[in-house]
């Protein structure tokens, strides 16, 4: 099997030094499991030097214009992208259209996932979710939360109390924005593996949540998380992965522990506890996500 593996920040150059610490990290992680398949992978001329391993593609153009171009000449691709500006979307459309077996999920599925309102109306039902509204279908009297629709970590998250602060928040941003009741408990996910029918729980990893001025800021995390509520949110997060048809690979799901356990949101990618998951496992995490989609 001739594989392509890319990390989005990596491959396009992203200069911003915490996107690019992280991504770094997660393509070396995947590099390293998938030695056995000797990929390519992109990076960007801009930031050759910065991973040492072989057979480097290096781009001194944009990610899509060279995938549109090269592709094809690839059985699989195992690849890392933000649902921001639905990017993990749009490439998963593009490498399928090029008719490169993607090992994660399909584009189906992203695009739900990708879109927080979608992934509350599939789900709802189905496991149990915080209270969620577009803007316009509520006045804020209480502690909400307001977020990007396709944000990824904390980005552009706040916490309001009024429609006046609603209003403020709308003024300021041009993404489109949801409501979703604030809900005091302790920031989770878990890390899932599926086939696109059954799901496998990994681990529950802890999330450190920084509050700073009404906003909410991702302060990196703990894996694996060790409480009283796991086995439970475990079982809550494979059922929403299976929920939600094409999920396959490796699947980040988003949790509040509280007076139960609430589902969040979910990344239909490799999130960043893999750094830390893989070497806890007796498995080769990177060939298990290939074995899962691939069979």
């Amino acid at each position: 099997m001739k594989l392509l593996v890319f990390e989005y920040a990596t491959a396009q150059g992203i200069r911003d030094p915490e996107i690019l610490l992280e991504g770094k990290a997660m393509l070396e992680a995947l590099l390293s499991d998938l030695g056995k398949f000797e990929p390519s992978y992109l990076i960007s001329k801009k930031l050759y030097g910065l991973v040492n391993y072989p057979n480097p593609i290096i781009l001194d153009r944009d990610l899509y214009s060279w995938l549109s171009e090269h592709a094809n000449e690839f059985d699989a691709t195992l690849f890392i992208a933000p649902e921001e500006n639905m990017e993990l979307y749009k490439l998963t459309c593009l490498l399928e259209s090029e008719g490169v077996k993607v090992m994660g999920s399909t584009s189906e599925a992203v695009f739900i996932c990708s879109d927080k309102l979608k992934t509350y109306n599939v789900l709802k039902g189905k496991v149990p979710l915080i209270e969620t509204y577009e803007l316009d279908d509520v006045k804020v009297e209480e502690k909400m939360v307001v977020k990007p629709v396709d944000g990824v970590a904390c980005q552009g998250i706040k916490i309001i109390s009024s429609s006046e602060e609603l209003r403020g928040v709308m003024a300021s941003s041009d993404s489109q924005m949801i409501l979703q009741r604030f809900v005091e408990g302790e920031a989770a996910s878990a890390s899932i593996l599926s086939n696109g029918k059954t799901a496998i729980p990994l681990s529950l990893n802890k999330q450190y949540i920084r509050y700073d001025g009404g906003r909410l800021e991702y302060d990196g995390g703990l894996t694996p998380f060790e409480h009283e509520m796991a086995d439970d949110a475990l079982a809550v997060a494979r059922r929403a992965v299976e929920s939600i048809r094409g999920l396959r690979g490796y699947v980040g799901v988003d949790l509040i522990l509280s007076d139960k356990i609430y589902v969040v949101e979910l990344n239909s990618r490799i999130t960043t506890p893999y750094i830390a998951l893989r070497r806890l496992m007796d498995i080769n995490l990177g060939e298990a996500i290939i074995e899962a989609v691939g069979g």
